[in-house]
């Protein structure tokens, strides 16, 4: 028994069911092209999606399926139904790891284990949010710029250094914009150390903090000062790939000149066990490109 799985690009996933079925058959074909071409034995496709066995009868087909029926052609093969509860094979890589889970019940617990209930993380945000506002808020209230902007404004000035005032207001002695708590320079960094670096969120792109950040606060040029933490923030240099296309040297890799010279290997392992057997070998020519499958133990 042998697997071949592959994932579908972003076109393929809007296709209808119909479509995508096909698709299956037909990628099959071309991944053991060399195997399939060469027989002369009746190839007996099984599938679970019944209106595919009329397929090759079928008058009315679109530009793709005619794509699709000029490479099923050079086959010898036969389309028949099987429902997926009678075809227990199928998908067994995807179902690899639910039977290793069934084998244990403790097993199982421990893997879909809640860690933060849903209570636990809702008084975490609920929390860090109240306290980092209010701490805002206070050094709002205290802040030597923000007391130049609130007594620009208490002049009737229309703006003040780069910042138009049409749309600031004082409520209680505090600096809003907009609906927006105005954040006095000294806390842009403590801001965003509180938005940015803490677990819950995943350190988040740019995009999105600068979207967490204006829902409840405003300074002057924020999205210049999001941008550049988020450039200095290790974690994120560590665990993002990086666009840059220079980064470092790369070589290719030497072109074999004859076949079975240079083989790669793999291994599939932890299958459902098929005759004493649940590991596949893989060996393929660097060369010509083709595979064969040895049974393991």
């Amino acid at each position: 028994m042998i697997f071949y799985s592959k994932s579908m690009i972003l076109a393929e996933i809007n296709y209808h069911i119909y479509d995508k079925k096909l698709l299956i058959i037909v990628q099959c074909f071309k991944h053991w092209w060399f195997e399939l071409k060469c027989t002369e034995l009746l190839i007996q496709m099984f599938i679970d999606h019944q209106t595919l066995k009329i397929f090759m009868k079928n008058k009315q087909l679109s530009q793709w399926q005619v794509n699709y029926l000029n490479i099923l052609l050079k086959f010898n093969f036969q389309i028949i139904f099987r429902s997926g509860k009678v075809n227990t094979k199928v998908n067994a890589l995807i179902r690899m790891f639910l039977v290793n889970v069934l084998k244990s019940a403790q097993h199982l617990e421990d893997c879909f284990q809640t860690i933060l209930t849903f209570d636990k993380v809702n008084v975490l945000f609920i929390e860090s949010k109240a306290n980092l506002y209010q701490r805002v808020w206070m050094i709002n209230q205290t802040d030597e710029f923000c007391s130049k902007y609130r007594q620009a404004m208490n002049e009737n000035k229309l703006k003040f250094y780069i910042t138009k005032l049409k749309n600031c207001e004082i409520i209680n002695d505090v600096l809003f914009r907009k609906d927006l708590l105005w954040v006095s320079e000294n806390m842009h960094t403590k801001l965003l150390q509180e938005v940015h670096d803490q677990s819950l969120i995943f350190h988040f792109n740019n995009k999105r903090i600068i979207d967490l950040v204006q829902r409840f606060y405003y300074w002057s040029d924020h999205q210049a000062t999001i941008w550049w933490y988020i450039q200095n923030c290790h974690a994120c240099q560590r665990s993002k790939v990086s666009k840059d296309s220079i980064n470092e040297l790369h070589h290719s890799l030497s072109i074999s000149q004859k076949r079975w010279k240079d083989i790669v290997m793999n291994f599939i392992t932890e299958l459902s066990l098929s005759e004493d057997y649940y590991v596949i070998c893989i060996i393929i020519c660097c060369l010509i490109k083709k595979h064969h499958y040895v049974f393991c133990h």
